[in-house]
This record gives C-alpha cells, sequence and structure tokens, in this order.
C-alpha cells in the first residue's frame, strides 16, 4: 500500500486565487500516466512502475488514486497481473462506472487473437467481472452519464456503417453487464457521393452523437459544371438512452466550395443552445499562376433535434497555429487554450459570447497534463518532480455568477435550501426554480430513494414555467441526524425556446439535514404479509426458498434503511387465493429494543409506501425486492398479538417510469 503526504495548501497571487496543493508519493518509481476529471470535482490518476528496459511500456500492474474535491483520497491497488500485449507498449485505458466502479480497458490475446477487453473493479480495489468488449479497434466510450453505462462503437466499414452496442453499468449486487440496445449507425444512401469519415462526441443528457463526412464523387458523376452541387455534406444522428435507437441523420452542414478535406476538431455542450463542432476546412486558394493551401477553422452550431444554428469562423487570432482548442463555459462565454509544440505549456483566454477578450493565464513546460472541470469553471494543471505531484487550481472568470452554489447558472433557488435542516414530518415536495423559462413537458427525474415519471401528474411544472415541483414520499427522509445527497442528472428539464436540456447538479452540492426525531410511540412487533408478482412467485417456488427469504431482507435492510435483525421471517408462505400464479410471503417486523429505534408501526410503514410506490423507489433496483407484487399492499395480519384478517388493496392507474435523466436523493449517516 502506498499513500499520498498532503500539504497545507498555498495561496498564490493570481486573481481570482489560484491554489495549490502538494502530493508526496513515498515510493519512488511510479510514474504518472494519465489523470482523469470528474465532473463532480473528483480527479482520477494512474500511477504505475515504469518498464526501466524500455520507456514505452510499464509493469503490468495497476494502481489509481481518487482525489475528491475535499481532498480526501482513495487508493485502488488492484491484485491482477495484465498480459503483456497490455503493458508493452501501454495498450490500457480506463473509464469511471457509476455506482463506485470503473473498467479497465486493454488488450489481451486468446488463441492467438487481439482482442479488447474489460476489467471491472470497485473503489475498494476487488475485481467484480471481466468482460470481452470486441475488436482491438472498437472504440470503447462512456454514455455521458456514469450511471447509464458505456458504448461500444465497432470500426466503420468502407460505406461508413459502425455497429454500436450499449451496455449497462454492473448490477449493483451481483456485478454483473448486459446489453441494453445495439444497432448501427447508417450513412445517408445519397447517389454520387462518398463516404470520408466520421466522429462521435458526447451528449450532455447522456449518448452519442455521430457525424458523417460525404464527398461527392466528381468521377461518378456527369453534372461537375453545375455550380449548385454541394461538394461536402456533413451528417448527425443521435444515439440516447431512453429508445436505445440511433435518430435518422440529420444535415447540417453543405457546400458548394471544392475543398480538399473537412475533419472534425471537437464537439462541445452549448450551454442551453445545442453543440458546437470546431471543423476545419482545408482549401486551396489559386491566385493567378499561383496557388497556396488554406486551412481555417469553423464553429458549427446545431440543436439536438438536428436542426442547424449557424456557422462561424474562429477568428485567426485563436486559430493560426492549429494547436489549440475551444470550450463553451457554462457560466457564459468561451475558453480558448493555445498550446506550444512538444511541450504542455499552454496560454489560455476567456472571451464573452461575442468573442471579445475577458481575461487569460498560462501554465508553463513545467507542468504535464491540465484538466477543466466545467462545472466549477476551474483549471488543473499538474506538475511532476520526483516523487511529488503538485497541483495547481486556477479557477476561471464567471462572466455570470448565477447559481454558483449549485455549480449551475440555470438553477435560481431550491426547497429545501443547501445545507438547509428540515423536518422530515413536514416536508411533502421539493422545488427547483429555474432562471430561465420550462417546457412544461419535464423529462423523468428519479431519486435514489423514489422515482417518479416525469410526465406523470406527481411532477408538475408550476404556472410561471420556471419552478419544478416533485413530491416527497414518507419513507424518503426517514433517517434522525442524516445527511441526504440531492442529485439532479442533466436533461432533467428542457428549455422552453429551444427544446434542449438543461444542466443538472452534482453530487455532494445540494445537501440537506434532518432534525432529530422525537421519541415515537413503541409499539411490539407487527407481522405482515406482502406478494410476489408472478415473476417472483415463480422464482420462489424453484429457487432455495430459506435463501430467498434471506435475500429479500438483505435488501429490505439496505432500503428502508434498518438493523437486519428488526426484519424476520417464520418462513410461512402461501398462494394467493385470489391469484394462484402469485405468492404470498410473511415477515415480522420485530419491537424496538430501545427508545432511539424507530418502532416496529414506523418500519412497517416506511416498508409498506416502499412497496406502495415500488417503481418510484429503490426497491424496483434489487434483484429480489424487485418481484414484489406492488399492486398489492403490505398488510398486517398480526398486531398486538391480535389477528386481522388479510386484506389486499389494489392500486391502478400509477404510470410506468421510463427514465430518462434523473433527479437522485441518497443519504449517509452522521449521528451526532
Amino acid at each position: 500500500m502506498y499513500y499520498f503526504k498532503i500539504y497545507q495548501p498555498k495561496i498564490l497571487t493570481t486573481l481570482p486565487q489560484d491554489i495549490s496543493y502538494i502530493y508526496e508519493e513515498p515510493i519512488e518509481g511510479l510514474k504518472r500516466y494519465s489523470t482523469y476529471a470528474l465532473s463532480e470535482g473528483t480527479l482520477m490518476i494512474w500511477i504505475a512502475f515504469e518498464n526501466e528496459e524500455d520507456p514505452s511500456c510499464m509493469l503490468p500492474y495497476f494502481h489509481l488514486q481518487l482525489i475528491e474535491r475535499t481532498g480526501r483520497i482513495t487508493y485502488i491497488d488492484l491484485n491482477y497481473t495484465f498480459p503483456p500485449e497490455a503493458v508493452c507498449p501501454i495498450n490500457i485505458t480506463y473509464i469511471p462506472l457509476g455506482y463506485n466502479y470503473i473498467m479497465i480497458i486493454y488488450v489481451k490475446s486468446n488463441n492467438g487473437v487481439k482482442g479488447k477487453y474489460g476489467l471491472i473493479i470497485n473503489y475498494n480495489s476487488e475485481i467484480i467481472n471481466e468482460i470481452y468488449l470486441g475488436n482491438v479497434n472498437d472504440y470503447i466510450k462512456d454514455s455521458g452519464t456514469s450511471e447509464k453505462g458505456f458504448i461500444r462503437i465497432e470500426e466503420h466499414d468502407k460505406r461508413g456503417i459502425a455497429a454500436w452496442h450499449w451496455l449497462s453499468t454492473p448490477d449493483i449486487t451481483t456485478g454483473k453487464v448486459v446489453e441494453l440496445g445495439s444497432g448501427e449507425f447508417s450513412v445517408p444512401n445519397l447517389l454520387s457521393y462518398t463516404f470520408v469519415n466520421s466522429f462521435n462526441f458526447s451528449l450532455v443528457d447522456g449518448g452519442i452523437g455521430y457525424a458523417y463526412i460525404l464527398r461527392y464523387d466528381e468521377m461518378g458523376s456527369s453534372a461537375t459544371n453545375d455550380p449548385n452541387i454541394q461538394y461536402w455534406k456533413i451528417y448527425v444522428s443521435f444515439l440516447r438512452e431512453e429508445t436505445y435507437s440511433s435518430t435518422t441523420p440529420s444535415l447540417i452542414y453543405q457546400t458548394t466550395t471544392k475543398l480538399n478535406s473537412i475533419a472534425f476538431k471537437s464537439c462541445f455542450y452549448n450551454n442551453n443552445a445545442g453543440y458546437i463542432c470546431i471543423v476545419s476546412l482545408n482549401n486551396t486558394i489559386t491566385n493567378k499562376d499561383q496557388s497556396r493551401t488554406e486551412v481555417n477553422y469553423y464553429q458549427l452550431e446545431f440543436l439536438t433535434t438536428g436542426s442547424f444554428v449557424q456557422f462561424g469562423m474562429v477568428p485567426k487570432e485563436i486559430s493560426n497555429t492549429g494547436n489549440f482548442d475551444l470550450y463553451s463555459l457554462i457560466y457564459g462565454g468561451f475558453l480558448v487554450r493555445k498550446y506550444y509544440t512538444n511541450t504542455m505549456a499552454m496560454n489560455f483566454y476567456i472571451l464573452d459570447n461575442n468573442g471579445n477578450y475577458k481575461s487569460g493565464g498560462s501554465f508553463g513546460p513545467e507542468f504535464v497534463n491540465i484538466n477543466l472541470f466545467r462545472k466549477n469553471s476551474t483549471l488543473l494543471g499538474v506538475k511532476e518532480t520526483g516523487n511529488k505531484l503538485e497541483f495547481l487550481l486556477k479557477p476561471l472568470l464567471r462572466l455570470n455568477n448565477q447559481g454558483a452554489g449549485y455549480d449551475n447558472p440555470a438553477i435560481e433557488s431550491t426547497k429545501p435550501a443547501i445545507n438547509e435542516v428540515i423536518d422530515p414530518l413536514l416536508i411533502n415536495e421539493i422545488i427547483i426554480k429555474y432562471s430561465i423559462p420550462l417546457n412544461d413537458d419535464p423529462s423523468k427525474p428519479r431519486l435514489l430513494r423514489q422515482t417518479i415519471s416525469g410526465d406523470s401528474k406527481l411532477c408538475t411544472i408550476g404556472s410561471d414555467n420556471h419552478t419544478v415541483h416533485i413530491p416527497i414520499f414518507s419513507s424518503t427522509f426517514n433517517q434522525p441526524n442524516s445527511s441526504y445527497n440531492v442529485v439532479i442528472n442533466n436533461n432533467f428539464v428542457i428549455s422552453q425556446e429551444r427544446n434542449e436540456p438543461l444542466l443538472g447538479i452534482n453530487k455532494k452540492i445540494w445537501m440537506i439535514s434532518t432534525k432529530p426525531f422525537k421519541t415515537g410511540q413503541h409499539s411490539a412487533s407487527v407481522t405482515g404479509l406482502l406478494r410476489l408478482n408472478e415473476e417472483g412467485s415463480s422464482k420462489f417456488l424453484q429457487t432455495n426458498q430459506s435463501e430467498f427469504f434471506n435475500n429479500i431482507i438483505q435488501e429490505f435492510s439496505k432500503i428502508i434503511p434498518v438493523d437486519e435483525q428488526r426484519i424476520t421471517t417464520n418462513g410461512k408462505w402461501q398462494n394467493d387465493p385470489t391469484f394462484p400464479k402469485k405468492v404470498l410471503l410473511s415477515f415480522t417486523i420485530n419491537e424496538a429494543k430501545s427508545a432511539m429505534e424507530p418502532s416496529s408501526k414506523t418500519i412497517f410503514d416506511n416498508l409498506g409506501t416502499l412497496i406502495e410506490r415500488k417503481r418510484f423507489t429503490a426497491l424496483s433496483n434489487y434483484e429480489y425486492s424487485s418481484l414484489i407484487d406492488e399492486s398489492a399492499s403490505f398488510t398486517i395480519t398480526s398486531y398486538f398479538g391480535k389477528f386481522l384478517p388479510l386484506i389486499i388493496i389494489f392500486l391502478y392507474g400509477i404510470p410506468c417510469c421510463t427514465t430518462c435523466s434523473q433527479l437522485l436523493i441518497g443519504y449517509k449517516y452522521s449521528f451526532v
């Protein structure tokens, strides 16, 4: 095990204030290979031992450090030896997946055939699963939202057709990865046009944008003198989670100029206004008897519907070297980064939305890596000196400070507010007020402890078209003296003006705490029956029934949450007389041993609410609890020693939740 020493941060003199941290690695020989900046502010650092005989190789071991914005460090030391073809030369990379999983992507030979494999591990350095990903040339990309899995894109053929496969995040119980959908990105079949190349980019709401470049084939056509011929065309198609199918390609650019080539440099989300792609146009300029080649860069803007917005040249003072990149900043304006040749030295500039210079800065040649945290508008540079790493954080100028507390300028306020202490008995909804008008058909929010379909009547937008109201179930904020974390995924709502997805709120930003609960009235043990659906009943009858009971009790303990000893069973079950294909199971909520524990009646009511709203709660996310029939309530059969007849209550009209984007509430205990 190795570790970093964390020194007191020092404040530098640049305005806004720069912050520098130094981390010392006590083990000599470990080399930093890459850094990966997560949207919530966590930095992943991949380090390994370099092969002294060949610097292009590394020793076959994997070490990763996760540094949170609070300074907390998680060390991942993997007990696994990678094959030679993965480490010499280095053919290893990694992507974060949801639920504290990471997938290491590497090359391995099987019966003499090289393929791409994925080793799925968790933050405890445990190997969960190994999966075959495909050909060594296949492209593996996270979906843009880690909880939505990852996407494998096969190498396109000569016609430009590329197969894609959308795979899930590992199951939180079994670690299994399944294919959620598959299909093809197909080039428009246009007579006399030839496929040239493609480019893919991440969508803000999870998914992939796929652009096609087509060139007019003069050799195959007799209309070469037609001045209206469009010699180049660019199409874009979108692959999104909710459909697992790619959209029909939309034409976003065409030109009558006989260019030498068109190439994509980058694509990025443009703050409530679709996407911007930086493309280069290579053209030959002829003047009398002389000709020269000229390369210009342009901003190609389009919406998520595939509608063209505008096409404009990137100023020469930005693109004159070609070694630059440009990003839209969420607080307005653009970040331009210009690099020096053969070094990571970089100058950067902040421009307003009209291209006017507002501020700038630089990183010297001593920096080996530079990352951008887009959500909080911060550049992070990494210097490496021997066994020390120095991290320099440069906050960027914000042209708009609206919503800074949420790392989101589109959010004006929330209720409860950040760090507010609430009384769970008095809260029945969460309110989010946006600074721009919203479409009155919000996307589908999802909560870790409850899930609500955005197009149902449960989730509404207020009459001002700025405010979202989300009802809260009694089982959601049910832990006293605890901290809850509200997360809003991108595309939770869409703007009214352009129907574009809005950014959400990352983890550990919107924190809510609960007050100490008043001591409730003591109640004796409560026994009740719940019903399994047909799939669950069939599984129960065909498996070890004692194991089934134990597994579902363990899941109840995590979800409610409550000590596992408070929920027991006598193992009794029976077929439901009114639905013979469904099984009734008996469980007992044991009485509390102290006044500090929730009463048996409280636990019973919480579990009852979770079952009644199963499609909207965490019960639907677990292997066994997802098999409960939510149309039948959790019903008391024996309470205070008195037997009550079984009553099954049927619920109708509960909308099916098909999640597109998410609002999640998680909690962590913080008893004081």
